[in-house]
């Protein structure tokens, strides 16, 4: 179950549950997000939103991206075998 493509509003965990029950599950998650990090990942994002995803380089510049292989082939062209002339 998802969000649709374009909506501005995301679910949030507590408009789901009472306080009571989300002061309990606060406590759950302080004592065992040490053994369960991606609790602690999703409690985080839950209580102060998705930390940013800049998309920059090192010092602010562009991304560099490293391209180890290139294939070229004509479109529509079959592969070569060993017997083709």
């Amino acid at each position: 179950m998802g969000r649709p493509v374009g909506t501005t509003n995301r679910p949030q965990f507590h408009t789901y549950i009472g306080e009571v029950e989300r002061k309990n599950f606060v406590l759950w998650v302080i004592k065992n997000y040490k053994r369960r990090p991606e609790l602690a990942r999703w409690f985080g994002d839950q209580m102060f939103g998705k930390a940013a995803q800049p998309l920059t380089g090192d010092g602010g510049g562009p991304l560099q991206v490293e391209i180890s292989e290139v294939i070229a082939k004509k479109h529509g062209s079959k592969p070569r075998t060993g017997t083709d002339s």
